[in-house]
């Protein structure tokens, strides 16, 4: 089966996901609002990250944690994503 195409944001999604991953040595889920303002710096728009996201979750990529509020609250990697990502970076 054929792998679904990642948008360019998607991609540096999931390489922020990863980064954030090692830094922490995994044991912490990456902040959702920290990854928008690092995105967001980068010239993304938050709303594209948000919709993203959701497509990212979506394709089993990413899981959201969210508040009792339904609000974003922090985002990982599955282990679907980990390859994912490990493929983008190594054909770099």
């Amino acid at each position: 089966m054929a792998r679904e195409r990642l948008s360019r944001l998607q991609r540096h999604i999931l390489v922020w996901l990863l980064a954030e991953a090692q830094r922490t040595s995994g044991t912490l889920a990456a902040s959702h609002q920290d990854l928008v303002h690092a995105l967001v710096a980068q010239g993304f728009d938050k709303g594209h990250v948000s919709t993203s996201l959701k497509g990212l979750e979506v394709k089993g990529l990413v899981t959201i944690t969210r508040t009792p509020g339904g609000m974003a609250e922090a985002v990982d990697l599955t282990a679907e994503g980990r390859n994912r990502v490990a493929s983008l970076t190594a054909s770099c």
